[in-house]
């Protein structure tokens, strides 16, 4: 279920690569793969899984992602776990 989409991106200074089906920066769960927060695939791909899996519903909670992600997250945060962690600690309402 797609919750949050390109078109709900706060930010336009993102890179869109293209990506093969099934590549692990854009499908899966997260893990320990690579994450770019300057590719906006990546960046929708793990704000949707994050809002499914913590059962957000709302867009504007995506957004709020975006942004801790886009201005506050950590250089050393690389991999998917650790930005989904780092966004689990940070992410306040």
């Amino acid at each position: 279920m797609i919750l949050f989409s390109r078109r709900n991106l706060f930010y336009s200074d993102y890179k869109w690569s293209t990506y093969v089906p099934n590549d692990p920066r854009t499908n899966g769960k997260p893990d320990n793969t690579l994450f770019d927060k300057a590719e906006g695939n990546e960046v929708v791909y793990l704000i949707n899984r994050l809002m499914a899996l913590w059962d957000y519903r709302f867009s504007n909670t995506g957004n709020k992602m975006e942004k801790l992600i886009h201005d506050k997250m950590p250089a050393d945060v690389n991999t998917q776990e650790e930005v989904q962690q780092w966004l689990k600690a940070n992410l306040k309402f």
